[in-house]
């Protein structure tokens, strides 16, 4: 595929966007989880949301332009989707309304399935897959399964 092809070149100009959008539901899901194990009295740490605040306008900046040729389009709206559930989540953070962390989870959520989706539709946008990390221990048997001894 060259860049000369138009789903490659989308691929290229998405997958920055990608990755903001990523990178902000990490920062959205950290500040949740400092929130729900915080006490009370514990002084909140906004820079979290800030730093998914940048990423959310630099994404919605992209994502604005970003022309999906045919056999993108689903893709493309999965990013929409995702954005758009981010900023959701960000609200929800900033609420005074929302102190169990509910509708920050519920947005938390909904951005991870849309990037899931975005993951299985087209090359370059796969999410980490733990089952191939170096800390998966690959080929050790569980402690009940018969081994043959030779």
């Amino acid at each position: 595929m060259s860049l000369a092809d138009p789903l490659a070149r989308y691929i290229c100009e998405a997958q920055p966007l990608h990755d903001l959008l990523r990178r902000a539901l990490i920062q959205l899901s950290g500040f949740l989880l400092k929130r729900t194990i915080a006490s009370r009295q514990t002084v909140v740490d906004y820079e979290p949301l800030e730093a998914a605040l940048e990423r959310i306008r630099e994404a919605a900046e992209g994502l604005s332009t970003l022309c999906a040729p045919a056999g993108a389009g689903h893709h493309r709206s999965h990013l929409i989707g995702a954005l758009s559930a981010l900023e959701g989540a960000l609200a929800a953070a900033l609420s005074t309304t929302d102190r169990d962390g509910d509708a920050l989870f519920h947005f938390i959520e909904e951005a991870e399935r849309h990037l899931r989706v975005v993951g299985r539709s087209l090359p370059g946008f796969e999410t980490v897959d733990f089952r191939q990390a170096c800390c998966a221990m690959h080929g050790v048997r569980g402690p009940f399964e018969a081994r043959l001894v030779g």
